[in-house]
């Protein structure tokens, strides 16, 4: 089966608490199982910015839905092409809370929200690329 990986950044309508992203978590844990979703959800204080990996047409649907959250504003897709694998197989849903400088790879993550946020490349790469990179090694 071919795979996708679709890339997005939003904005927070509110400041999240740690209840909150919790609660995002599970249902993505509970919605992206049956549908053959793996992926993950970066919050960085205001901002989200997740990987969706999984079959194109269940990727499109799922940001359609995605996108009606009332949690969020302002979402575009930064990346959305096929992948000879996924990144995240092992998790239908991980969150990385950037709030938490203790966070694995925390500096690097923050340049690529930083780079989605202002439009800009990391180099020459799209911060999407650079997110992908940064978990494939």
């Amino acid at each position: 089966m071919s795979i996708n990986q679709l890339v997005y950044i939003s904005q927070a309508v509110r400041k999240m608490s740690p209840e909150d992203l919790a609660a995002i978590q599970e249902t993505a844990k509970k919605n992206n199982g049956p549908l053959d979703v793996t992926g993950s959800l970066f919050d960085n204080g205001g901002w989200f910015l997740q990987v969706l990996e999984g079959p194109a047409s269940t990727l499109d649907k799922l940001y359609k839905k995605i996108e009606l959250d009332p949690r969020h504003k302002n979402s575009r897709i930064l990346y959305n092409e096929p992948a000879n694998f996924r990144t995240f197989p092992r998790w239908s849903m991980n969150m990385t809370n950037l709030n938490d400088r203790q966070a694995d790879k925390y500096d690097e993550l923050v340049e690529v929200l930083d780079a989605a946020q202002a439009n800009r490349k990391i180099g020459s790469t799209s911060p999407a690329v650079a997110l992908l990179k940064i978990f494939k090694n």
